[in-house]
């Protein structure tokens, strides 16, 4: 049964409970409880006020919407919901916050096999080939829903009640299964007019010919998170199937873990609230001490060298996660087929706290050279983004070489390298 509101989730229930035995938890907590429950409230409305507003265009609040920004774009709409609209895909048609919106994907270990892909759809977004986007990301979520499971269905097989998601903002009445009637509905008759809706059966089969626009291919990145958010619900609620009931001891212990996450999560999103961009350059004081020019020199002067095992220690620790100690191996067979015989670091980008990008030509001989756009993101031991003072180390996220090498490709057995 999907959720009436946001109200009605087993996690914000359960938070309400838990507040109302802090009194049991000492008088110092009462002061921050107040403030959980005044920011758990906001949430509720936020979340709600959202789905009121564009439920009928079909848009899905989920785990990946920056909340302060959702919260404006609902409370100044007024009347005109297409403009809210156009301000809600500016949110996604921003090239410093989508990557930020997709890191949280890796988590998913079906989903990691599609990151490539997912990156490629990334590019093509920004360069305005919408189209592209569509396609690619209505594979990688068919794709994604089939491998999930152990029931072998895409996620165009699937009905809408069995898009039910516990516990999560993409349940509600207006979330998923709503949107997913549009997503499945069939067409016969060619179409040739615009539509601004995700009919991916339409678009897959090419009765539906003109999607190419921005905001399909943005709703395409907004059905990309809420069916990542689902998959997380089924396994958020197979754990908790599997847990003790509560006691009052166990509550407490939630609500101080709660409070210490909370407040680490609030005080890394004020540091990314203030953080203004910045770009370094060669010449200027900070460009060679940056530390993303120094791991970007030591990454590539590994791939010069064929040293895949230090390589790989500069790697996402996402990597590490899926691969343990198999990944050298894989950095070997990602980076192998392509050689590196020269380098030349251009610019750093940091554009976010925990983030930034380094641009640099790659020279792989027989005159062939690239140039790319290397994403590294300072992470914890959990490879989320983390920013300074907070323990971390910077690494290489999109680590797959095929995602930014574009057309080079590796050389035939028995030819010369690129």
């Amino acid at each position: 049964m999907a959720y009436e509101s946001a109200r009605d989730l087993p996690s914000y229930l359960e938070l309400e409970r838990q507040l109302k035995v802090v009194r049991f938890l000492g008088r110092s907590n009462r002061k921050l409880a107040g403030a959980i429950r005044l920011q758990l409230r906001e949430f509720g409305d936020t979340v709600d006020a959202f789905y009121d507003l564009f439920g009928g265009k079909h848009w899905i609040f989920h785990d990946q919407l920056p909340l302060e920004p959702v919260r404006t774009i609902v409370a100044n709409a007024g009347e005109d919901v297409d403009g809210a609209e156009r301000k809600l895909i500016e949110l996604y048609h921003d090239a410093e916050s989508l990557p930020f919106m997709i890191l949280p994907l890796r988590k998913l270990p079906a989903m990691r096999r599609r990151l490539t892909l997912v990156e490629r759809a990334r590019q093509d977004y920004f360069a305005g080939r919408y189209y592209a986007t569509v396609q690619v990301l209505l594979s990688v979520m068919d794709g994604f829903v089939n491998e999930f499971e152990s029931v072998r269905r895409g996620l165009h097989a699937r009905a809408p009640e069995e898009l039910q998601a516990w516990d999560s903002v993409v349940g509600h009445h207006r979330g998923l299964q709503h949107a997913h009637k549009t997503f499945t509905k069939g067409r016969t008759a060619t179409l040739e007019e615009p539509v601004y809706e995700l009919y991916r059966n339409g678009i897959v089969h090419g009765s539906i010919l003109n999607y190419d626009n921005l905001t399909v291919a943005t709703k395409a990145w907004n059905r990309l998170f809420a069916v990542a958010d689902w998959a997380a619900a089924r396994l958020k609620e197979q754990e908790h199937q599997s847990k003790e009931p509560a006691t009052l001891s166990s509550v407490g212990r939630q609500l101080k873990e709660l409070t210490s996450t909370g407040l680490r999560q609030a005080e890394i999103n004020r540091v990314n609230e203030k953080w203004k961009p910045c770009r370094h350059l060669p010449g200027s004081d900070t460009f060679n001490v940056h530390p993303a020019h120094t791991q970007t020199r030591e990454l590539l002067n590994c791939w010069m060298r064929r040293n895949y095992g230090s390589l790989s220690d500069l790697l996402t620790h996402d990597l590490h996660i899926r691969h343990g100690k198999s990944a050298r191996s894989e950095v070997r067979r990602a980076y192998d087929p392509f050689r590196l015989s020269a380098f030349e670091i251009l610019s750093i980008h940091h554009d976010m706290a925990a983030a930034c990008t380094v641009t640099a030509t790659l020279d792989h001989g027989s005159s062939a050279t690239t140039e790319v756009e290397l994403r590294w993101v300072r992470e914890d031991d959990q490879s989320y983004p983390t920013p300074e003072p907070w323990p971390g180390k910077w690494r290489l996220v999109t680590w797959d070489p095929r995602c930014y090498l574009g057309r080079i490709t590796p050389p035939r057995p028995g030819k010369a390298p690129h």
